[in-house]
Protein backbone atom coordinates (compact mmCIF):
# COMPACT_ATOMS: atom_id res chain seq x y z
CA UNK A 1 0.00 0.00 0.00
CA UNK A 2 1.24 3.50 -0.83
CA UNK A 3 1.15 6.74 1.43
CA UNK A 4 0.25 9.84 -0.23
CA UNK A 5 3.22 12.47 -0.09
CA UNK A 6 1.36 15.04 1.77
CA UNK A 7 0.12 12.79 4.68
CA UNK A 8 3.84 11.77 5.00
CA UNK A 9 4.11 15.53 5.74
CA UNK A 10 1.03 16.23 8.18
CA UNK A 11 2.57 13.46 10.13
CA UNK A 12 6.14 14.74 10.58
CA UNK A 13 5.03 18.08 11.05
CA UNK A 14 2.99 16.63 14.26
CA UNK A 15 5.90 14.84 15.52
CA UNK A 16 8.03 17.75 15.46
CA UNK A 17 5.53 19.79 17.05
CA UNK A 18 5.06 17.38 19.58
CA UNK A 19 9.01 16.71 20.08
CA UNK A 20 8.38 21.35 20.42
CA UNK A 21 6.51 20.81 22.89
CA UNK A 22 7.75 18.10 25.21
CA UNK A 23 11.67 20.37 24.69
CA UNK A 24 9.62 23.39 25.76
CA UNK A 25 7.44 21.94 28.73
CA UNK A 26 5.62 24.54 30.74
CA UNK A 27 7.36 25.71 33.41
CA UNK A 28 6.78 29.00 35.57
CA UNK A 29 9.14 31.75 37.16
CA UNK A 30 10.02 32.46 40.98
CA UNK A 31 9.25 36.20 40.93
CA UNK A 32 9.98 37.04 44.93
CA UNK A 33 11.32 35.91 47.80
CA UNK A 34 10.42 37.28 51.46
CA UNK A 35 11.61 36.64 54.81
CA UNK A 36 9.88 38.03 57.80
CA UNK A 37 11.13 37.57 61.83
CA UNK A 38 9.33 35.57 63.60
CA UNK A 39 8.78 35.35 67.59
CA UNK A 40 11.02 32.20 67.52
CA UNK A 41 12.02 32.22 63.64
CA UNK A 42 12.07 33.07 60.43
CA UNK A 43 9.39 32.58 57.82
CA UNK A 44 10.27 32.42 54.12
CA UNK A 45 8.09 33.29 51.25
CA UNK A 46 9.10 31.88 48.00
CA UNK A 47 6.18 33.39 45.31
CA UNK A 48 5.80 32.07 41.44
CA UNK A 49 3.50 32.94 38.45
CA UNK A 50 2.29 29.73 38.68
CA UNK A 51 2.38 26.06 39.63
CA UNK A 52 5.81 25.66 42.00
CA UNK A 53 7.06 21.98 41.96
CA UNK A 54 9.67 21.38 44.47
CA UNK A 55 11.73 18.01 45.64
CA UNK A 56 14.93 18.62 48.04
CA UNK A 57 17.87 18.16 46.90
CA UNK A 58 19.00 14.38 45.49
CA UNK A 59 15.87 13.35 46.51
CA UNK A 60 16.89 13.52 50.71
CA UNK A 61 12.93 13.42 51.66
CA UNK A 62 14.36 12.31 55.12
CA UNK A 63 15.96 15.86 55.45
CA UNK A 64 12.69 17.13 55.13
CA UNK A 65 10.10 14.90 57.50
CA UNK A 66 13.09 13.20 59.41
CA UNK A 67 13.00 15.66 62.17
CA UNK A 68 15.90 17.11 64.04
CA UNK A 69 17.74 20.15 63.63
CA UNK A 70 19.65 21.04 60.73
CA UNK A 71 22.12 24.14 59.25
CA UNK A 72 21.71 23.85 56.17
CA UNK A 73 19.00 22.44 53.71
CA UNK A 74 18.93 22.70 50.03
CA UNK A 75 15.38 22.21 47.95
CA UNK A 76 14.77 22.32 43.80
CA UNK A 77 12.47 23.97 42.12
CA UNK A 78 11.93 21.50 39.19
CA UNK A 79 9.84 23.43 36.90
CA UNK A 80 10.48 27.20 37.71
CA UNK A 81 13.16 30.18 36.94
CA UNK A 82 14.34 32.72 38.86
CA UNK A 83 13.47 36.41 38.32
CA UNK A 84 14.77 38.06 41.47
CA UNK A 85 17.60 38.94 40.18
CA UNK A 86 20.22 38.24 42.61
CA UNK A 87 21.77 34.50 43.57
CA UNK A 88 22.57 35.67 47.45
CA UNK A 89 20.16 37.13 49.46
CA UNK A 90 21.60 38.69 52.76
CA UNK A 91 18.95 37.47 55.33
CA UNK A 92 20.40 37.65 58.67
CA UNK A 93 17.52 37.08 60.78
CA UNK A 94 18.20 34.30 63.56
CA UNK A 95 18.53 31.46 62.70
CA UNK A 96 18.54 32.49 58.95
CA UNK A 97 21.96 33.88 57.60
CA UNK A 98 21.58 33.85 54.02
CA UNK A 99 19.97 32.36 51.07
CA UNK A 100 21.53 31.50 47.77
CA UNK A 101 20.31 30.72 44.17
CA UNK A 102 21.65 28.26 41.60
CA UNK A 103 20.49 26.68 38.42
CA UNK A 104 21.38 22.81 39.36
CA UNK A 105 23.58 20.84 36.86
CA UNK A 106 20.53 18.40 35.66
CA UNK A 107 18.10 21.52 34.45
CA UNK A 108 17.51 21.34 30.88
CA UNK A 109 17.46 24.68 29.02
CA UNK A 110 17.83 26.69 32.50
CA UNK A 111 14.26 25.29 34.07
CA UNK A 112 15.04 24.74 37.70
CA UNK A 113 15.92 26.44 40.96
CA UNK A 114 18.21 25.34 43.43
CA UNK A 115 17.34 27.05 46.59
CA UNK A 116 20.08 26.78 49.59
CA UNK A 117 19.16 28.18 53.16
CA UNK A 118 21.80 28.64 55.56
CA UNK A 119 21.44 28.84 59.28
CA UNK A 120 23.39 30.32 61.83
CA UNK A 121 23.05 27.22 64.18
CA UNK A 122 21.21 24.28 63.74
CA UNK A 123 17.55 24.29 63.63
CA UNK A 124 14.25 22.93 62.55
CA UNK A 125 12.40 23.25 59.29
CA UNK A 126 8.78 23.19 58.34
CA UNK A 127 8.04 23.08 54.81
CA UNK A 128 4.06 24.06 52.97
CA UNK A 129 2.54 25.31 49.93
CA UNK A 130 -0.36 27.53 49.68
CA UNK A 131 -3.67 27.20 48.36
CA UNK A 132 -3.31 28.12 45.03
CA UNK A 133 -0.02 26.18 45.18
CA UNK A 134 2.00 28.84 43.67
CA UNK A 135 4.07 29.72 47.28
CA UNK A 136 5.66 27.69 48.96
CA UNK A 137 6.49 28.73 52.76
CA UNK A 138 9.41 27.46 54.98
CA UNK A 139 9.43 27.92 58.46
CA UNK A 140 12.51 28.01 60.29
CA UNK A 141 12.13 27.58 64.03
CA UNK A 142 14.76 28.34 67.07
CA UNK A 143 14.50 27.47 70.69
CA UNK A 144 15.71 31.21 71.23
CA UNK A 145 13.35 33.86 71.46
CA UNK A 146 14.34 37.29 69.32
CA UNK A 147 11.62 39.17 70.07
CA UNK A 148 11.46 40.12 73.66
CA UNK A 149 12.03 43.70 74.69
CA UNK A 150 13.18 45.44 78.12
CA UNK A 151 10.67 45.04 80.46
CA UNK A 152 8.99 48.25 81.97
CA UNK A 153 11.24 48.37 84.56
CA UNK A 154 14.00 48.13 82.38
CA UNK A 155 15.84 44.69 82.97
CA UNK A 156 17.30 43.34 80.40
CA UNK A 157 15.23 40.92 77.47
CA UNK A 158 16.07 37.55 77.79
CA UNK A 159 17.15 36.06 74.56
CA UNK A 160 18.14 39.30 72.34
CA UNK A 161 21.40 37.97 71.59
CA UNK A 162 20.59 37.13 67.91
CA UNK A 163 23.23 34.53 66.93
CA UNK A 164 25.65 32.16 68.84
CA UNK A 165 28.69 33.05 70.55
CA UNK A 166 27.26 36.53 71.43
CA UNK A 167 25.72 38.02 75.00
CA UNK A 168 24.13 41.46 74.92
CA UNK A 169 22.82 42.86 78.10
CA UNK A 170 21.67 46.64 79.64
CA UNK A 171 22.17 47.26 83.61
CA UNK A 172 21.59 50.43 85.16
CA UNK A 173 21.39 51.97 81.59
CA UNK A 174 24.80 50.88 80.49
CA UNK A 175 25.27 48.31 77.87
CA UNK A 176 27.97 45.50 78.11
CA UNK A 177 28.71 43.59 74.96
CA UNK A 178 30.64 39.96 74.67
CA UNK A 179 30.81 38.48 71.35
CA UNK A 180 33.41 35.94 69.51
CA UNK A 181 33.41 35.91 65.50
CA UNK A 182 29.89 36.68 65.68
CA UNK A 183 28.07 38.38 63.03
CA UNK A 184 27.75 42.29 62.63
CA UNK A 185 24.75 42.64 61.41
CA UNK A 186 23.00 40.46 63.79
CA UNK A 187 25.03 42.49 66.71
CA UNK A 188 23.61 45.19 65.84
CA UNK A 189 20.13 43.90 65.73
CA UNK A 190 20.62 42.53 69.20
CA UNK A 191 21.54 46.12 70.14
CA UNK A 192 18.99 47.81 68.93
CA UNK A 193 16.23 44.77 70.67
CA UNK A 194 18.55 45.19 74.02
CA UNK A 195 18.57 48.91 74.32
CA UNK A 196 16.27 49.97 72.99
CA UNK A 197 18.13 51.72 70.26
CA UNK A 198 16.21 52.65 66.95
CA UNK A 199 18.04 51.65 64.57
CA UNK A 200 18.76 52.06 60.18
CA UNK A 201 21.16 49.92 58.83
CA UNK A 202 21.85 50.02 54.94
CA UNK A 203 22.46 46.99 52.50
CA UNK A 204 25.48 48.28 51.63
CA UNK A 205 26.77 46.93 55.13
CA UNK A 206 28.36 43.52 54.45
CA UNK A 207 28.03 40.66 56.55
CA UNK A 208 30.93 40.29 58.17
CA UNK A 209 32.63 38.56 61.49
CA UNK A 210 33.36 40.77 64.35
CA UNK A 211 34.99 40.21 67.97
CA UNK A 212 33.86 43.07 70.72
CA UNK A 213 33.86 43.13 74.51
CA UNK A 214 32.49 46.19 76.26
CA UNK A 215 31.30 46.48 79.69
CA UNK A 216 29.19 49.13 81.09
CA UNK A 217 29.05 51.49 77.83
CA UNK A 218 26.89 54.36 76.78
CA UNK A 219 24.68 53.26 74.31
CA UNK A 220 25.76 55.96 71.67
CA UNK A 221 29.49 55.57 72.43
CA UNK A 222 28.99 51.41 71.82
CA UNK A 223 27.16 51.86 68.60
CA UNK A 224 29.43 54.67 67.71
CA UNK A 225 32.56 52.25 68.40
CA UNK A 226 31.05 48.90 66.97
CA UNK A 227 30.97 51.54 63.31
CA UNK A 228 34.30 53.00 63.54
CA UNK A 229 36.18 49.93 64.33
CA UNK A 230 34.59 47.99 61.21
CA UNK A 231 34.34 51.16 58.77
CA UNK A 232 31.54 51.88 58.91
CA UNK A 233 30.07 55.42 58.90
CA UNK A 234 27.22 56.21 61.40
CA UNK A 235 25.10 58.95 62.45
CA UNK A 236 21.89 60.08 64.75
CA UNK A 237 19.75 61.91 64.25
CA UNK A 238 16.69 62.82 65.40
CA UNK A 239 17.59 59.75 67.66
CA UNK A 240 17.90 57.81 64.89
CA UNK A 241 20.94 55.67 64.72
CA UNK A 242 21.91 55.19 60.87
CA UNK A 243 24.58 52.80 60.03
CA UNK A 244 25.95 52.05 56.37
CA UNK A 245 29.22 51.18 54.69
CA UNK A 246 32.08 53.97 54.79
CA UNK A 247 32.50 54.25 50.92
CA UNK A 248 30.04 56.53 49.31
CA UNK A 249 28.66 54.51 46.61
CA UNK A 250 24.95 56.27 46.49
CA UNK A 251 22.67 58.53 48.10
CA UNK A 252 22.47 56.72 51.57
CA UNK A 253 26.03 56.40 52.02
CA UNK A 254 27.16 59.67 50.57
CA UNK A 255 24.86 61.22 52.86
CA UNK A 256 26.30 60.11 55.72
CA UNK A 257 29.74 61.22 54.56
CA UNK A 258 31.64 64.46 55.07
CA UNK A 259 33.70 65.95 52.45
CA UNK A 260 36.80 67.83 53.34
CA UNK A 261 39.67 69.29 50.72
CA UNK A 262 43.26 69.35 52.54
CA UNK A 263 45.80 71.84 50.61
CA UNK A 264 49.24 70.92 50.85
CA UNK A 265 52.34 73.71 51.37
CA UNK A 266 55.23 72.04 51.00
CA UNK A 267 54.53 68.70 48.23
CA UNK A 268 52.30 68.04 45.71
CA UNK A 269 48.68 66.66 46.09
CA UNK A 270 49.63 63.92 43.88
CA UNK A 271 52.26 62.62 45.94
CA UNK A 272 50.70 63.42 49.32
CA UNK A 273 47.62 61.09 48.34
CA UNK A 274 49.97 58.11 46.95
CA UNK A 275 51.43 58.51 50.46
CA UNK A 276 48.68 56.88 51.80
CA UNK A 277 47.20 53.54 52.53
CA UNK A 278 46.14 52.12 49.20
CA UNK A 279 42.56 51.34 50.20
CA UNK A 280 42.17 54.80 50.63
CA UNK A 281 42.20 55.84 46.98
CA UNK A 282 38.41 55.22 46.39
CA UNK A 283 38.05 58.37 48.76
CA UNK A 284 40.85 60.91 47.54
CA UNK A 285 40.52 63.05 44.36
CA UNK A 286 43.37 65.33 43.77
CA UNK A 287 42.68 69.22 43.17
CA UNK A 288 45.39 69.76 40.85
CA UNK A 289 44.41 73.38 40.51
CA UNK A 290 44.62 74.34 44.02
CA UNK A 291 47.09 71.81 44.79
CA UNK A 292 44.81 70.17 46.99
CA UNK A 293 43.64 66.34 48.01
CA UNK A 294 39.79 66.55 48.39
CA UNK A 295 37.95 63.56 51.03
CA UNK A 296 34.53 62.58 50.80
CA UNK A 297 34.45 60.00 53.75
CA UNK A 298 33.01 59.03 56.72
CA UNK A 299 33.43 61.64 59.76
CA UNK A 300 35.97 59.58 61.95
CA UNK A 301 37.71 58.87 59.16
CA UNK A 302 38.60 62.64 57.84
CA UNK A 303 39.74 63.15 61.24
CA UNK A 304 42.50 60.71 61.05
CA UNK A 305 43.21 61.18 57.32
CA UNK A 306 43.71 65.28 58.36
CA UNK A 307 46.34 63.58 60.64
CA UNK A 308 47.60 61.89 58.47
CA UNK A 309 48.02 64.54 55.67
CA UNK A 310 49.86 66.55 58.34
CA UNK A 311 51.94 63.87 59.12
CA UNK A 312 53.39 64.21 55.06
CA UNK A 313 52.98 67.40 54.38
CA UNK A 314 56.12 68.77 56.05
CA UNK A 315 58.59 70.96 54.47
CA UNK A 316 61.74 69.30 52.75
CA UNK A 317 65.16 70.40 54.03
CA UNK A 318 67.12 72.71 51.38
CA UNK A 319 70.59 72.97 50.60
CA UNK A 320 72.86 75.63 49.32
CA UNK A 321 74.90 75.06 46.90
CA UNK A 322 78.04 76.76 46.29
CA UNK A 323 80.23 76.36 43.21
CA UNK A 324 83.49 77.78 42.34
CA UNK A 325 84.78 77.31 38.92
CA UNK A 326 88.77 77.90 38.42
CA UNK A 327 90.30 77.99 34.94
CA UNK A 328 94.17 76.88 34.86
CA UNK A 329 96.77 76.66 33.15
CA UNK A 330 98.26 73.77 34.82
CA UNK A 331 96.73 72.11 38.30
CA UNK A 332 100.23 71.41 39.61
CA UNK A 333 100.11 75.21 40.77
CA UNK A 334 96.30 74.47 42.05
CA UNK A 335 97.49 70.94 43.67
CA UNK A 336 100.85 72.49 45.31
CA UNK A 337 98.72 75.95 46.80
CA UNK A 338 96.38 73.59 48.38
CA UNK A 339 98.76 71.28 49.45
CA UNK A 340 100.55 74.47 51.36
CA UNK A 341 97.04 75.15 52.68
CA UNK A 342 96.31 72.29 53.96
CA UNK A 343 98.92 70.10 54.94
CA UNK A 344 97.30 67.32 56.07
CA UNK A 345 96.43 63.33 54.82
CA UNK A 346 93.22 64.08 53.88
CA UNK A 347 94.58 66.24 50.60
CA UNK A 348 93.92 64.48 47.50
CA UNK A 349 93.41 67.28 45.34
CA UNK A 350 95.55 66.19 42.27
CA UNK A 351 94.22 65.82 38.89
CA UNK A 352 95.16 64.56 35.91
CA UNK A 353 95.16 67.07 33.12
CA UNK A 354 97.73 64.98 30.73
CA UNK A 355 94.90 62.00 30.12
CA UNK A 356 91.99 64.67 30.34
CA UNK A 357 89.99 62.03 33.20
CA UNK A 358 87.57 63.61 34.93
CA UNK A 359 88.69 62.92 38.78
CA UNK A 360 86.59 63.82 42.00
CA UNK A 361 88.33 64.30 45.12
CA UNK A 362 86.95 65.33 48.64
CA UNK A 363 89.21 67.49 50.04
CA UNK A 364 87.21 68.49 53.61
CA UNK A 365 86.45 72.12 54.44
CA UNK A 366 88.12 74.52 52.69
CA UNK A 367 90.90 76.39 54.46
CA UNK A 368 90.26 79.85 55.69
CA UNK A 369 93.56 81.27 53.49
CA UNK A 370 92.06 79.47 50.07
CA UNK A 371 90.97 82.54 48.82
CA UNK A 372 93.87 84.56 49.38
CA UNK A 373 96.16 81.50 48.01
CA UNK A 374 93.75 81.56 44.74
CA UNK A 375 93.66 85.30 44.44
CA UNK A 376 97.66 84.99 44.42
CA UNK A 377 97.57 82.77 41.38
CA UNK A 378 94.76 85.03 39.66
CA UNK A 379 97.48 87.63 40.04
CA UNK A 380 100.21 85.51 38.99
CA UNK A 381 98.08 84.92 35.83
CA UNK A 382 98.13 81.45 36.01
CA UNK A 383 94.31 80.88 37.39
CA UNK A 384 90.90 82.76 36.56
CA UNK A 385 88.18 82.21 37.87
CA UNK A 386 85.24 81.60 36.01
CA UNK A 387 81.93 80.81 37.57
CA UNK A 388 80.99 81.44 41.13
CA UNK A 389 77.62 80.69 41.68
CA UNK A 390 75.51 79.75 44.85
CA UNK A 391 71.77 77.65 44.47
CA UNK A 392 69.29 76.10 47.15
CA UNK A 393 67.88 72.96 45.52
CA UNK A 394 65.27 71.88 47.51
CA UNK A 395 65.88 67.97 48.93
CA UNK A 396 66.76 65.52 45.96
CA UNK A 397 66.17 68.41 43.04
CA UNK A 398 68.42 69.05 40.63
CA UNK A 399 70.88 72.14 40.40
CA UNK A 400 72.30 73.41 37.03
CA UNK A 401 75.44 75.01 36.28
CA UNK A 402 76.82 75.98 33.21
CA UNK A 403 79.61 77.82 32.42
CA UNK A 404 80.45 78.78 27.98
CA UNK A 405 79.15 79.70 25.19
CA UNK A 406 75.66 79.14 23.31
CA UNK A 407 77.26 79.31 19.82
CA UNK A 408 74.78 79.64 16.70
CA UNK A 409 75.28 78.00 13.42
CA UNK A 410 73.59 77.91 10.32
CA UNK A 411 71.82 74.05 9.11
CA UNK A 412 70.26 73.41 6.25
CA UNK A 413 66.75 70.89 7.11
CA UNK A 414 64.99 68.96 4.82
CA UNK A 415 61.02 70.18 5.32
CA UNK A 416 57.85 69.49 2.69
CA UNK A 417 60.28 68.10 0.26
CA UNK A 418 62.48 71.51 0.49
CA UNK A 419 65.30 72.61 2.08
CA UNK A 420 65.48 75.38 4.74
CA UNK A 421 68.12 77.48 6.56
CA UNK A 422 67.28 78.23 10.60
CA UNK A 423 70.05 79.29 12.94
CA UNK A 424 70.62 76.89 15.90
CA UNK A 425 71.89 77.58 19.38
CA UNK A 426 74.82 74.82 20.49
CA UNK A 427 75.61 74.75 24.11
CA UNK A 428 79.78 74.62 24.18
CA UNK A 429 81.81 74.57 27.54
CA UNK A 430 81.08 72.69 31.12
CA UNK A 431 77.83 71.97 32.39
CA UNK A 432 77.46 70.46 35.69
CA UNK A 433 74.24 68.76 37.22
CA UNK A 434 74.24 68.64 40.98
CA UNK A 435 71.27 66.66 42.66
CA UNK A 436 71.85 66.70 46.41
CA UNK A 437 69.80 64.49 49.23
CA UNK A 438 70.10 64.72 53.15
CA UNK A 439 68.29 62.20 55.72
CA UNK A 440 68.59 64.43 58.29
CA UNK A 441 71.81 63.16 59.79
CA UNK A 442 74.11 65.88 59.26
CA UNK A 443 75.56 64.18 56.15
CA UNK A 444 74.97 64.97 52.55
CA UNK A 445 74.27 62.91 49.32
CA UNK A 446 75.45 63.96 46.59
CA UNK A 447 74.94 62.81 42.81
CA UNK A 448 77.40 64.76 40.28
CA UNK A 449 77.37 65.14 36.72
CA UNK A 450 80.04 67.11 34.81
CA UNK A 451 80.18 67.28 31.09
CA UNK A 452 82.51 69.22 28.85
CA UNK A 453 81.81 70.01 25.14
CA UNK A 454 83.47 71.83 22.32
CA UNK A 455 83.05 71.95 18.79
CA UNK A 456 85.81 70.20 17.41
CA UNK A 457 85.55 70.80 13.84
CA UNK A 458 82.52 71.05 11.29
CA UNK A 459 81.76 68.11 8.76
CA UNK A 460 82.82 69.02 4.93
CA UNK A 461 79.24 67.64 3.38
CA UNK A 462 76.80 68.89 5.84
CA UNK A 463 78.45 71.74 8.04
CA UNK A 464 77.11 70.97 10.87
CA UNK A 465 79.23 70.77 14.12
CA UNK A 466 81.27 67.26 15.72
CA UNK A 467 80.68 68.18 19.24
CA UNK A 468 83.54 66.87 21.47
CA UNK A 469 81.97 65.79 24.76
CA UNK A 470 83.33 63.82 27.62
CA UNK A 471 81.02 63.39 30.86
CA UNK A 472 80.58 61.71 33.90
CA UNK A 473 78.18 60.47 36.65
CA UNK A 474 79.54 59.85 40.30
CA UNK A 475 77.95 59.81 43.50
CA UNK A 476 79.76 61.08 46.77
CA UNK A 477 78.50 61.32 50.10
CA UNK A 478 80.05 64.44 52.51
CA UNK A 479 79.90 66.22 56.15
CA UNK A 480 78.17 69.34 55.79
CA UNK A 481 80.14 72.09 54.37
CA UNK A 482 82.72 70.01 52.91
CA UNK A 483 83.74 70.34 49.20
CA UNK A 484 84.08 68.09 46.34
CA UNK A 485 86.33 69.00 43.71
CA UNK A 486 86.04 68.05 40.33
CA UNK A 487 89.64 67.67 38.22
CA UNK A 488 90.32 66.81 34.34
CA UNK A 489 87.92 68.95 32.78
CA UNK A 490 90.46 70.08 30.14
CA UNK A 491 89.22 72.36 27.52
CA UNK A 492 91.75 72.87 24.11
CA UNK A 493 90.65 75.56 21.64
CA UNK A 494 92.04 76.06 18.37
CA UNK A 495 92.60 79.84 17.28
CA UNK A 496 93.78 80.69 13.65
CA UNK A 497 94.80 84.89 13.24
CA UNK A 498 94.87 86.22 9.80
CA UNK A 499 96.55 89.15 8.91
CA UNK A 500 97.03 91.14 5.39
CA UNK A 501 98.40 94.50 4.22
CA UNK A 502 95.99 96.63 3.01
CA UNK A 503 95.30 97.10 -0.60
CA UNK A 504 98.21 94.55 -1.91
CA UNK A 505 96.84 91.94 0.43
CA UNK A 506 94.21 91.76 -1.49
CA UNK A 507 95.61 91.42 -5.09
CA UNK A 508 95.23 87.59 -6.24
CA UNK A 509 97.78 85.35 -6.29
CA UNK A 510 100.05 88.39 -6.30
CA UNK A 511 98.71 89.42 -3.08
CA UNK A 512 99.73 85.65 -1.32
CA UNK A 513 103.48 87.74 0.37
CA UNK A 514 101.16 90.46 1.79
CA UNK A 515 99.34 87.76 3.78
CA UNK A 516 99.80 85.96 6.40
CA UNK A 517 98.05 83.17 8.99
CA UNK A 518 98.90 82.18 12.37
CA UNK A 519 97.31 79.61 13.70
CA UNK A 520 97.29 78.94 17.64
CA UNK A 521 95.51 76.25 20.51
CA UNK A 522 95.38 77.15 24.17
CA UNK A 523 94.78 74.36 26.20
CA UNK A 524 93.22 75.05 29.73
CA UNK A 525 91.66 73.13 32.40
CA UNK A 526 88.58 73.76 34.49
CA UNK A 527 88.85 73.05 38.04
CA UNK A 528 85.52 73.26 39.74
CA UNK A 529 84.95 73.09 43.97
CA UNK A 530 81.37 72.04 45.08
CA UNK A 531 80.23 72.57 48.67
CA UNK A 532 77.14 71.60 49.83
CA UNK A 533 75.71 73.61 52.91
CA UNK A 534 72.42 72.31 54.45
CA UNK A 535 70.22 75.10 55.09
CA UNK A 536 67.66 76.20 57.75
CA UNK A 537 63.77 76.03 58.03
CA UNK A 538 63.93 79.82 56.75
CA UNK A 539 66.93 78.81 54.66
CA UNK A 540 69.51 80.41 56.14
CA UNK A 541 72.99 78.90 57.06
CA UNK A 542 73.29 77.08 60.58
CA UNK A 543 76.45 79.33 60.65
CA UNK A 544 75.59 82.79 61.34
CA UNK A 545 79.25 83.84 60.01
CA UNK A 546 79.04 82.27 57.00
CA UNK A 547 75.47 83.28 56.23
CA UNK A 548 76.69 87.05 56.55
CA UNK A 549 79.83 86.41 54.65
CA UNK A 550 76.98 85.16 52.31
CA UNK A 551 74.94 88.24 52.13
CA UNK A 552 78.06 90.94 51.93
CA UNK A 553 79.26 88.97 48.72
CA UNK A 554 75.51 89.41 47.28
CA UNK A 555 75.47 92.86 47.72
Amino acid sequence: MRTHPALLLIVAMTALASACLAQTAAFCNIQSIDAQQLSNGVQISIKADGVLDWMPENNDWGMIYGGGARQKVSIVFTNAKSQVGKTFIDVSKYPVSYLQLAVPQSAKEGVGVNLVVAMYEPASIRFAKSTDQQSVIITVNSERNTAARATSNGSAAAGAAAAGGMDVSMKAGLLSIDATKAKLLALLAAVSVTAKADMVIDDSVKDRDVSVSLDGMAVDDAVAGLAASCGLAASKRDGIWTICDGTPVDLATYRLSGTESYRMKYIKAQTASGLLPTFLYSFLHVNEAQNAVVVTAPGQMLDKIRSDFGKVDVAPPQIMIEALAVEVASTSDLTASLATAFRNDRMTAGTNSATGDITYSTIGTLPTDFQALLKALVSDGKAKVRANPRMAAVNGQAADIFIGQTKFIKVEVTSYGGKQERIQGVDVGVKLEVRPWTGGNGEITVTLKPEVSNISEQERETGLPVLSTRRAETTVRVKDGETIMIGGLVQKQEYQTRTKVPILGDIPVLGIPFRSRKTSTVDSELVIFVTPRLLTDRGRLKDEAAEAKVRRLLK
